[in-house]
């Protein structure tokens, strides 16, 4: 079996730099050709997925059924929410992105500069703002999911020819990395993880061989 982590396509709140976390964005047009794309190379590398996993939120829900080919045609644009999905996904709650709290939504190039050199170029002493989440608190949730796979992998969930896609976000797939390699705090944001990129994980029964690697980086840079 394999495992492939993917971070959702883009939204405009990407293109405009501006903080979206936990907040409900939909996939712009830019994000659902990345989707498209992401498809056929998945499909060129005969890896679409036999099992699809994604976070609740609506832009990781379409960007997974668009790469795996899961037919969405009855669906209106921006109509997938993690209570109204074809039945192939999979929801995994602790797969929805970082809160920001009241900080959501904002573009804080503009709001709070000091904010963005805190949160993301000194990730091991950052204070979240009201509502938001603390990092041990993002390691925390994707500890938890490695932990279900891992589990899923020894009470033989999963065949042996399964491919299972995990469809997230920037800062909860970067707490996957971390989680997997046990790197210092302080390289958190050091790999770049872009829309739409692909990282194939290697989860171990015992946790003791725990790897990544990324097969895909995705396409322009965005937050």
């Amino acid at each position: 079996m394999r495992i492939l982590l993917v971070r959702h396509g883009q939204t405009d709140l990407n293109a405009q730099k501006r903080l979206q976390g936990s907040s409900e964005i939909p996939l712009n047009a830019r994000g659902r050709q990345q989707a498209r794309e992401t498809h056929e190379l998945v499909k060129s590398l005969g890896l679409i997925p036999t099992k699809l996993i994604t976070s609740p939120l609506g832009r990781a829900i379409e960007t997974g059924c668009i790469v795996a080919g899961i037919d969405i045609s009855d669906y209106q644009e921006n109509e997938i929410t993690k209570d109204n999905k074809p039945d192939d996904v999979v929801i995994e709650p602790d797969l929805i992105e970082m809160s920001f709290g009241i900080y959501e939504q904002k573009n804080m190039e503009q709001e709070n500069p000091e904010f963005l050199v805190e949160c993301f170029d000194k990730p091991e002493t950052y204070n979240p703002p009201e509502g938001g989440e603390s990092y041990d608190e993002v390691i925390a949730r994707a500890g938890r999911v490695i932990e279900k796979i891992r589990s899923a992998i020894k009470t033989g969930q999963f065949n042996d020819d399964d491919i299972v896609m995990l469809v997230s976000h920037g800062a909860l797939s970067h707490a996957i990395f971390e989680t997997i390699k046990k790197t210092p705090r302080s390289q958190y944001w050091d790999v770049d993880f872009n829309n739409c990129a692909i990282a194939e994980l290697f989860i171990s029964e015992d946790g003791t061989k725990d790897n990544y690697q990324f097969i895909s980086d995705g396409f322009e840079k965005n937050w």
